[in-house]
């Protein structure tokens, strides 16, 4: 009968050791054991159980042995430990398995090796140490560590030479009149030291009491005379001398006095001690700790350096005597927003987009140990994204020298910034030399859409974006803008066209904001410009039936060409929608609810993070192939029923054929201008179905000298070559702003001020207004709860009742 069974490798005895930013193991001596549990059931294997198991293949008391069980998860980057400390992680450790089903070899680290319990090497139940006892006395045959106990008083003699007879032995306290003390003392020449005590005078000639020894066949006294008391525990300082974990150094410079204080605060908070202020004006900070009552000589003293706002340590002591006990919980530590930034720096470095204030409030009590409000998290949220890049307003004053840094890092990168008569900023406009460079290997197709910013200044940003061949975003340009009007719209495709120039293979895909439709006509009259269907088609039929007249003019007001690609009279490939930039739009959701600079930030982080890996993708294909993975596949799909289809040609000099479809209808195919009647392949630039059929026809039975496979029929701008040229580039963020170099030319450039806005009442809008016809979910009360699908047996077995 067979059964199923779990085997574990393990290996035993060794540390961890960090390797850049991964942990790997160092075994001890490189040996790797083995068990097995037979059992069909993962739940059944336990932590105790397993550790039993450890010990038992190593063959070693797990008394003896402080141990650690650990691993590296297979799917955790960077690699890092993870202990085993109850029974879920046994089973954590047991499920996380690879595609192979292989688990990571388990750790056994040993901590300590436990003190082991003999007699010998521990104190005896009234405060003895049995290591004194045995000390000098002779061993017992099999157990080195136990203590001999004397038959007659002649042969503890032999042992202890001097000793006499031993009368009333008094443990662990003094004598009476009639015997002497045996305890916490030395013997002296009258008599024996038996635990840790001093020998007094006997009382009485020769030490005998009253009723006189007790003379039997062994010599000692009866058990009776042996009395145990409590012990005795040694006296130890209650607290000894802590460092603070402040970490200071004298002539520490700090930028400013508050520098100072948060530093000493958060490390008073972080370390559990209080702090009491002693002098605090403009020209010096004394600081001491509260327990300074106690004898505590903790203290701090900061200066401020002539003619300067920094401030330097002067006197620093970093030792604590008193305890936390009471420096400590005698006051409330209060929390300010600057303590709570700090938090979020070290949990979450270089991020804008951090935890809610309510889950900081539980954050800051875990960490600190002090209870703080939610206004104050809020305000400590919005200091750590300003002590990235500044506030908002310090944003507009560094705007030229984050723009130097900007085009400083990324080579050919195109910005222009804008500011009205009260200088006063109105529009900025940003296109990256990667995407510039790249756009030259994309189909020429720009969707186009704006979208409202949600801080309080308002606003509006406008993306243009490509789609790559294998469906992915390409931003090309972004800007930020007071609203989509004419002049806005307008200004945006005039610096659009200083990186890309109007053609007539140029085409943009937007939805009908009448503004956008004016701009594009005037400052790109040579491109196409088509129509959103998503816009058109949403809600159409129940359009028409309410509105029937209103039908009918839209009928007519919008070209068929605008929006159905057989008639638009440019190539618009398979791009029908501006879904590329309502897709960027909510992807950035989160980075419109930023100021000024975090949201550039995010939007370039964003396009990195995408050149990045489809840079990789373009690399990793095998070298056989040669179309992006999309087209690639389309075509091995089509291929076999292509190939079926009945071709007939009609001038193999013009390669001219018919092809008899699926659909029982005929199709003209003309492979050297590659369209075809269905028009797919005149608009996809890849071959449809029948035109597989007319080049298999064609390279099998014409051959014609100029083609030589069906590549020869595909655009450029579907090879991965091509692709890959669109990547090629990296896109580097903007480096913080204590490492900018700026020159003195844009240093000197008068800084721009805030737009002028008027706030708003009432709480800011997050979600557009919905458009004509669009639909959105009615929203469900606080209260609704959804009917139950079960009967509720209570009411059934009333009823019955």
């Amino acid at each position: 009968m067979g059964y199923s069974s779990t085997n574990i490798h393990f290996d035993y005895d060794g540390q961890y050791a960090k390797s850049g930013d991964d942990y790997e193991w160092i075994p001890s001596d490189g040996r790797l054991y083995g068990i097995s549990f037979k059992t069909s059931s993962l739940d059944e294997i336990t932590y105790s159980c397993l550790k039993e198991r450890i010990c038992k293949k190593k063959r070693i008391d797990p008394c003896l042995k402080r141990m650690n069980l650990s691993y590296i998860p297979l799917v955790v980057e960077p690699k890092r430990q993870s202990y085993i400390l109850d029974d879920e992680d046994v089973y954590v450790y047991l499920t996380s398995v690879n595609k192979e089903g292989r688990r990571s070899i388990l750790h056994v680290e040993v901590i300590e090796e436990m003190e082991q319990q003999s007699v010998v090497e521990k104190e005896s139940s009234y405060g003895g140490n049995y290591s004194e006892l045995a000390s000098g006395l002779p061993e017992v045959e099999g157990n080195p560590g136990a203590l001999t106990l004397f038959p007659r008083i002649e042969e503890a003699e032999l042992y202890l030479p001097g000793a006499e007879r031993v009368e009333n032995v008094v443990i662990n306290g003094k004598n009476d009149e009639r015997g002497i003390n045996v305890v916490n003392g030395e013997a002296d020449e009258r008599g024996i030291n038996v635990v840790n005590g001093e020998a007094e005078e006997r009382a009485g000639e020769g030490g005998v009491d009253s009723e006189g020894d007790v003379d039997n066949s062994m010599g000692v006294r009866p058990s009776s005379y042996y009395v145990e008391l409590p012990r005795v525990a040694k006296e130890k300082p209650v607290v000894k001398e802590w460092e603070d974990g402040l970490g200071l150094r004298l002539f520490q410079e700090f930028e400013s006095k508050e520098a100072v204080k948060h530093i000493i605060d958060r490390a008073s908070q972080e370390n559990c001690f209080g702090i009491s202020i002693c002098n605090s004006d403009r020209g010096r900070y004394v600081v001491k700790c509260r327990g300074a009552d106690e004898g505590c000589k903790w203290s701090v003293r900061a200066t401020k350096i002539n003619k300067s706002e920094a401030f330097s340590i002067r006197t620093y002591r970093n030792m604590h005597s008193c305890s936390r006990v009471t420096s400590s919980t005698g006051k409330k530590m209060k929390v300010t927003p600057r303590c709570v930034a700090a938090i979020v720096h070290k949990d979450y470095p270089g991020l804008y987009e951090t935890p809610t204030a309510k889950i900081l409030v539980g954050l800051v009590q875990r960490k600190l140990g002090v209870e703080v409000s939610y206004t104050t998290c809020l305000r400590g949220k919005k200091q750590a994204v300003a002590d990235i890049r500044g506030d908002p307003e310090k944003g507009y004053i560094i705007l030229h020298a984050y723009l130097y840094m900007l085009e400083k890092a990324n080579p050919d990168t195109k910005t222009s910034l804008v500011v009205d008569k009260n200088n006063r900023f109105r529009y900025l406009f940003v296109a990256l030399g990667a995407s510039i460079e790249g756009f030259e290997y994309m189909r020429k197709v720009i969707t186009v859409d704006a979208t409202f910013l949600k801080t309080v200044e308002g606003g509006c940003l406008i993306i243009a974006t490509a789609q790559d061949p294998n469906l992915h975003h390409y931003p090309i340009a972004f800007a930020v803008v007071d609203g989509e009007k004419n002049e806005s719209w307008k200004w945006f495709f005039t610096t659009l066209k200083t990186i890309i120039p109007d053609s007539t293979e140029l085409v943009f895909v937007s939805d009908r904001n009448p503004s956008l439709i004016k701009a594009v006509g005037e400052v790109y009259p040579m491109s196409k410009h088509g129509y959103c269907i998503w816009h058109l088609s949403h809600n159409y039929d129940d359009f028409r039936e309410r509105y029937p007249s209103c039908a009918r003019y839209l009928d007519k007001s919008v070209e068929v060409k605008r929006w159905a690609k057989c008639h638009f009279p440019g190539a618009r490939y398979n791009i029908d929608t501006s879904n590329c930039a309502e897709s960027l739009n909510a992807l950035y959701e989160k980075a419109r609810r930023m100021s000024l600079l975090p949201m550039l930030d995010t939007v370039i982080d964003k396009m990195s993070e995408w050149f990045n890996r489809h840079r990789k993708d373009a690399a990793e294909g095998p070298s056989s192939r040669k179309l992006v993975p999309l087209v690639e596949n389309k075509l091995h799909k089509r291929t076999p029923k292509g190939s079926k289809l009945t071709v007939t040609p009609l001038n193999t000099f013009q390669l001219e054929y018919s092809v008899i479809g699926e659909d029982g209808k005929t199709y003209s195919v003309d492979l050297q201008q590659k369209t075809c009647r269905c028009r797919k392949f005149d608009i996809d630039k890849y071959p449809c179905r029948h035109a597989i059929r007319a080049i298999i026809k064609c390279l099998q039975h014409d051959k014609p000298l100029q083609l030589s496979d069906m590549y020869d029929f595909i655009s450029n701008y579907y090879f991965i070559t091509t692709w890959a040229k669109a990547f090629r580039r990296t896109i580097y963020p903007v480096p913080h702003i204590t490492h900018w170099l700026v020159p003195k030319e844009v240093a000197a450039v008068k800084c721009p001020l805030p737009p002028d806005y008027k706030k708003k009442k009432g709480r800011h809008q997050e979600k557009r207004h919905p458009s004509a016809g669009e639909s959105r979910p009615r929203p469900r009360p606080n209260n609704y709860v959804e009917k139950s699908e079960y009967i509720n047996v209570s009411y059934v077995f009333s009823y019955v009742s």
